[in-house]
């Protein structure tokens, strides 16, 4: 069996007629579990270092799929799933990195990882894309590039969602796509080879099912031509400050030590009184209420943290997500310009509430937040063990936890033993076990 995990991934099967759109790394492969192998695809050129090769579309058209080897890159990152920059810190960093003039023209921000970029696509690949496989082609083949027309021309809007650390650890890919045009899309990848250098995966899906076999000699220029871009733009001048500008784009906070109930935010009601809060005019306290900004009814740390910031006057963006993960429930992602702009009112109420928490339960432990800390995501904690009919993946969530009335939230560790748990037992026969009635009840 593979190692590959994508390969374990159930095909998706879109409905006969239907356009369907990958949105996402994930879906692309889902839908084309043979995304990153020669398995289903015609080769069309072969080179030492560059492969054109083709399929039929399952969800109808045509890919179109470069694969160029041995990519040298000066000066990588050491996590090597950050050698593409995500799309907002591209746009908001364009001038640490020009390429021959081109310029982002809209930035439209949906996630950290994701958004709407309207730019010019390239004119040196473009045109002779657009000859071979049509406009849609050439306009995603020059856009994987981003260097400027010469005419000035070429604007497009497109979609992009990146994925870091998938299929495999140390993947960086880019799902890209025309939010007006159904069907479209195309998604690229990069990922690290045992040489030291890397190899870029580019596929496109055009709208019809052909493909230009006759044009032998303009694939070899086509490759060529590809290659080249690709070395340069992995290497080109002032990437390695924009890589560094994206790292700091945004900052992890985690929680901890709350394991006797919710932590506390300001309050109208005198719930819990604390004189030291006199001075602030932060006396009364009550404890945070989950989905009070939201759907969701467990704790999220986003959400406290917007709770607790509005009440005292400020105003913070928090996120869940990073390049396409779920953070853990006790982790948020915030942008570092917008936490250093309320960090210091929010470090001096923040003793409050920590003083309020004792004041309730008694004792001397209290939440604590802390910054800048690595990202923990809900997929870390699945189980891995080798796929078979009897057994299906588990995935392990936070939940909350009903102990002598308080609501707790699972740490990692606790997770962590729970997935080692599940990973042993995967591998034992199965036996009955009796439970006492001691065992936390969990709610869902």
């Amino acid at each position: 069996l593979s190692s590959d995990p994508a390969l374990f991934c159930p095909p998706l099967a879109p409905s006969e007629n239907m356009a369907f759109r990958p949105e996402s790394v994930e879906d692309w492969m889902q839908l084309m579990p043979n995304l990153l192998s020669s398995e289903g695809w015609s080769m069309a050129l072969a080179r030492p270092k560059a492969n054109l090769s083709h399929c039929t579309c399952p969800w109808g058209g045509h890919l179109i799929k470069f694969t160029l080897k041995s990519i040298s890159v000066e000066n990588a990152p050491l996590k090597t799933g950050n050698i593409l920059v995500r799309p907002e810190a591209r746009a908001e960093f364009q001038h640490l990195c020009p390429m021959n003039g081109n310029k982002i023209k809209e930035c439209d921000f949906i996630s950290p990882g994701e958004a709407i970029l309207k730019s010019q696509t390239s004119w040196r690949l473009m045109k002779l894309c657009t000859v071979l496989f049509g406009d849609v082609a050439g306009q995603f083949v020059g856009y994987f590039f981003n260097a400027a027309s010469q005419d000035g021309k070429g604007f497009a809007a497109l979609h992009h969602k990146l994925r870091r650390n998938f299929p495999l650890e140390g993947d960086s890919a880019c799902a890209i796509w025309e939010d007006d045009v159904e069907a479209q899309g195309a998604v690229l990848l990069v990922r690290p080879d045992k040489e030291g250098t890397f190899t870029v995966t580019a596929v496109v899906r055009v709208p019809e099912d052909k493909f230009a076999t006759w044009a032998t000699f303009q694939f070899r220029i086509l490759l060529e031509s590809a290659r080249k871009t690709a070395q340069w733009f992995l290497n080109r001048p002032g990437i390695a400050e924009l890589r560094d500008a994206d790292e700091k784009y945004y900052m992890v906070l985690s929680i901890q030590s709350f394991k006797r109930g919710m932590p506390l935010v300001p309050s109208g009601e005198p719930i819990i009184t604390i004189d030291a809060g006199e001075r602030l005019g932060l006396k009364h306290w009550a404890r945070f209420q989950p989905g009070q900004t939201g759907s969701r009814n467990k704790f999220r740390l986003s959400q406290y943290l917007s709770v607790f910031l509005k009440a005292i006057g400020e105003e913070l963006h928090p996120f869940d997500v990073l390049d396409g993960r779920e953070l853990v429930p006790y982790q948020c992602l915030v942008r570092r310009s917008e936490w250093e702009a309320v960090r210091k009112h929010f470090f001096e109420v923040f003793p409050l509430a920590k003083t309020a928490y004792r004041r309730a339960n008694g004792g001397s432990s209290a939440p604590g937040v802390h910054e800048d800390v690595e990202p923990k995501f809900l997929s870390d904690v699945e189980v891995s063990f080798t796929p078979s009919p009897d057994h299906e993946d588990i995935k392990l969530e936070s939940r909350l936890i009903v102990r002598n009335t308080f609501l707790d939230i699972e740490d990692d560790e606790e997770l962590q033993r729970k997935a080692d748990l599940h990973a042993r037992s995967a591998r034992r026969p199965k036996t009955t076990m009796v439970f006492s009635m001691s065992v936390p009840v969990y709610v869902e």
